[in-house]
């Protein structure tokens, strides 16, 4: 609109300035005309007259008629005339300059009047896009509000199904948290209903590291060692228990029950010196609501269950020739670690068994239980510079006390 009324403001000065130009020019030729004119006298004929001849001296008598005035040329009289007739009256000129003046000011209000119609068509219009424009404003914010809230629905209805999602993942997971928080409360009263500490204590304290045993000084704490086997006579082998917690149960039972019927027996040379040479089929051991023998323990129960070839190397039977005793209780933390350690340990022990790559002398166990160990040249291999060409022998076995 600006540029508009400067373009329209513009071409009524280059008008206004055009017209006065024109009058300028007009006036001044009026003025010229006005003094040309007036340089002409009015009264001067278009030429000069000839000269009149004199006339005969008279006198003059009263009766005697006044001579006669010389008569004006009629040319220079017509011509004077004529040029009394250009210039323009002044009160002419002035009512020109008045025309002219209203004329313009004329023009001025035409114009005026047109630009003021062009600037009011010109502020309808503004107006009626303004108009428009908040119409459409209003729409596009009523789109948007419309939009927003059905966003902010669908965020509701989605943060509704998260939480509902979350709250079923927290009641799951709190749940979780809860059984393990009940199991390990289980496990923690069964720890402290029972443990393998009182034999652990008894190992470390009559046991050495070469897995010497001192059976006079286990006699001297035999109420202590009473006291354990009780725990294992009252305490049952529970379902829940891991695999490995059983199995340190069976081989701690195996071996305080050995270590008990010696000390029952000491002093004595050797564990074949009792019950007839057959001490491994005496049922004395109480087990789980039962009364067992040494052998129930190792044949029936721990082989056939935990298929495990290392339990001959911590099974003990009070021999020289057997595997030396652990000088510490078995437990399910420790018991896979000690078992791989104590079978490279026997094999390659020169106090129980010669090996090499040429050939191998070996512990009757090895024989004894072939079945457990299989193919008896890849198991030692394992742990031996044994390999599968290897001949093997086996040793004679030493029944004498391991004290």
């Amino acid at each position: 609109m600006k540029d508009l009324f400067t373009l329209l403001l513009f071409s009524l000065l280059t008008f206004i300035f055009i017209n006065c130009q024109s009058d300028s020019k007009n006036t001044t030729s009026d003025s010229n005309s006005s003094k040309v004119v007036a340089s002409v006298p009015a009264t001067t004929p278009a030429s000069t007259p000839a000269p009149v001849a004199a006339a005969p001296e008279t006198v003059a008598t009263e009766t005697d008629e006044a001579p006669a005035v010389p008569a004006e040329p009629a040319m220079a009289t017509k011509s004077v005339k004529t040029m009394e007739k250009k210039p323009a009256p002044a009160s002419d000129k002035t009512t020109q300059a008045d025309k002219m003046k209203e004329t313009m000011k004329n023009k001025k209000e035409e114009m005026t009047d047109k630009m003021t119609n062009k600037t009011d068509d010109i502020d309808a219009q503004i107006a009626a896009e303004k108009e428009k424009l908040a119409a459409a404003s209003a729409k596009a914010t009523a789109e948007q509000k419309q939009k927003a809230d059905a966003k902010a629905a669908e965020l509701r209805e989605k943060g509704e199904e998260k939480a509902a999602d979350m709250k079923e993942t927290v009641d799951s997971r709190t749940n979780m948290v809860k059984n393990t928080i009940k199991e390990n409360t289980e496990k923690v009263k069964e720890n402290m209903s029972f443990s393998h500490q009182i034999f652990d204590d008894l190992l470390k304290k009559h046991v050495t590291s070469a897995g010497k045993v001192d059976y006079a000084g286990f006699k001297q704490d035999q109420a202590k060692l009473t006291t354990y086997l009780k725990q294992l006579e009252n305490q049952p082998v529970e379902s829940s228990w891991s695999k490995d917690k059983k199995l340190a149960f069976y081989i701690n039972a195996y071996n305080a029950n050995t270590i008990s019927l010696i000390v029952n027996n000491y002093p004595v040379s050797s564990i074949t010196d009792l019950e007839g040479g057959k001490p491994w089929d005496k049922q004395f051991v109480k087990l789980d609501g039962k009364t067992l023998t040494l052998n129930n323990i190792e044949n029936d129960i721990i082989r056939p269950t935990f298929k495990e070839p290392r339990i001959h190397f911590a099974v003990n039977c009070a021999a020289k020739s057997c595997p030396p005793l652990l000088n510490k209780a078995w437990t399910e933390a420790n018991i896979q670690s000690e078992l791989e350690k104590r079978a490279k340990s026997f094999i390659n022990n020169p106090d129980y068994n010669n090996v090499s790559a040429g050939s191998a002398k070996v512990s009757k166990i090895f024989e004894w239980y072939a079945v457990d160990f299989g193919n008896l040249n890849d198991y030692l291999a394992k742990y031996s510079d044994v390999n599968s060409s290897t001949k093997i022998s086996y040793l004679d076995y030493n029944w004498a006390l391991n004290n």
